[in-house]
């Protein structure tokens, strides 16, 4: 698991993503989510409800590195159990929304 921290600068990105209207905005069971592919496909902006994050893809082979679903935009280390039901949701969310089957790296 990784001990990085956003910064101040990433921070600010993330909450200027959570009303960004390029996102794709889904509603299930009671839950808002978001999903943009950021910075040439090698970034993806994960929403759910107030709290977000950002991770490694590689949009073009449609493939996602699972250890980089560290923590939350607070700071809040996400944990072995969550980081595999939101890897589950944003593998849900990324076909609806692009298409694709997401896979894991």
């Amino acid at each position: 698991m990784s001990k990085r921290t956003y910064s101040k600068a990433t921070k600010a990105t993330i909450d200027e993503l959570k009303s960004d209207q390029r996102a794709y905005r889904y509603e299930e069971d009671g839950n808002k989510y978001g999903l943009l592919i950021l910075y040439r496909g090698e970034t993806l902006f994960y929403q759910e409800n107030d709290r977000a994050l950002l991770c490694e893809i590689a949009a073009r082979f449609a493939v996602i590195n699972p250890e980089t679903i560290a923590h939350w935009d607070d700071n809040t280390v996400i944990s072995t159990e969550e980081r595999a039901v939101i890897l589950e949701k944003i593998i849900t969310l990324y076909k609806k929304a692009y298409k694709d089957d997401l896979k894991i790296f």
